[in-house]
């Protein structure tokens, strides 16, 4: 299902969340939080955490609240707000709510308001103040206006836009998991979940987009990551599979004769673990199926030369051979190296 089909996503949205890589639901749920953030339950100002890095939520009214302007400039300032927590505590509680260059609050927020602001509270001048807080206006009248207050949970922080913030993604998600994940396929088999004590698709998706606990995100992930290795592995076994099967190489023409006439081009003699893996080598190529090896070896241990000895048999068979690098350096001292080995030869060598 695309993501523009989704309520609430208009053309500009569909074209931010394209930004982000986000066509369809499926890739909206495989969009996970890059990180979490403590939201601590909601309660009175009193027992807002202070360390600057919980996200603490309290509902007070409005005492004061101001407009300071910056020095010289006429719309960049601060707005001021102190607010009270009367219920609860035998004194009166007040926190310091600082937003900058936000005029438009002058017109929004006023005194004798009551609102719930949630954010990260510091002391400042052994008062509680919260810089930048995101806030909603209370009726306190009226209980049925505004949501009970808000349980403590582990906030998840989406790689956004400029134009898309994380709370509107997390907002979007809210509307999208409950009947998403009850639709989730799972691709594993319940003995093999069980086997390796993950959860199921669905849950794993579930915990990493709203964890109860701060050890959930970290089971969702080994769920998520197990998915992908185990695409890869299908994947690669595919594609293994069809080069066996289906395509067709030439074999090259291998014997004694090739064999002492490739080696004397080289000014030493291959070492035993060379000459192994050179016979192998020189048995896979002799098949009408594509080779498919990895030659691993610290540098200087002469797997060059190993590569030359496969270069060398498809020459002497009347065709050719090309050995690529990852780098023009690279190149060009293989280029080098292979031009000395093979100086005096009947083999045209060209750095393309």
């Amino acid at each position: 299902m695309p993501v523009a089909d989704l309520p609430g996503v208009g053309k500009a949205r569909a074209a931010s969340l394209r930004r982000l890589d986000i066509h369809s639901v499926t890739d909206l749920l495989r969009h996970t939080p890059m990180r979490y953030e403590r939201e601590a339950a909601e309660g009175g100002i009193d027992a807002l955490p202070t360390d600057g890095k919980t996200v603490g939520t309290a509902r007070g009214e409005v005492a004061a609240c101001r407009w300071v302007p910056a020095m010289g400039y006429g719309k960049k300032g601060r707005f001021e707000a102190t607010l009270r927590d009367l219920e609860g505590s035998a004194k009166t509680a007040t926190l310091r709510l600082t937003w900058f260059n936000a005029g438009y609050l002058r017109d929004r927020i006023h005194a004798g308001m009551w609102l719930r602001v949630s954010g990260k509270a510091k002391l400042f001048d052994r008062y509680p103040q919260i810089v930048n807080p995101k806030w909603e206006a209370l009726d306190p009248d009226d209980p049925d206006a505004h949501p009970e207050g808000k349980a403590g949970r582990l906030r998840p922080v989406y790689p956004a836009t400029e134009n898309l913030g994380s709370p509107a993604i997390e907002r979007l998600l809210d509307g999208v998991l409950a009947w998403a994940l009850p639709a989730t396929v799972d691709p594993l088999p319940p003995e093999l979940l069980e086997h390796h004590a993950m959860p199921t698709l669905a849950e794993a998706l579930r915990m990493i987009h709203r964890p109860a606990d701060a050890d959930e995100p970290k089971r969702a992930r080994r769920r998520l990551a197990f998915n992908e290795l185990l695409l890869l592995q299908l994947g690669i076994a595919v594609r293994r599979a069809e080069v066996d099967q289906r395509c067709v190489a030439p074999k090259l023409r291998h014997g004694p004769a090739i064999d002492a006439h490739i080696r004397e081009r080289f000014p030493f003699e291959l070492t035993p673990t060379q000459s192994a893996a050179v016979n192998e080598i020189a048995a896979d190529l002799a098949r009408d199926r594509p080779m498919n090896r990895m030659l691993q070896g610290d540098v200087g241990a002469g797997k060059t030369v190993v590569a030359l000895y496969a270069l060398l048999m498809a020459v002497a068979d009347r065709r050719q051979g090309a050995l690529m690098a990852p780098t023009e350096l690279l190149a060009e001292q293989h280029f080098l190296s292979i031009s000395r080995l093979l100086e005096g030869a009947n083999v045209r060598v060209a750095l393309v």
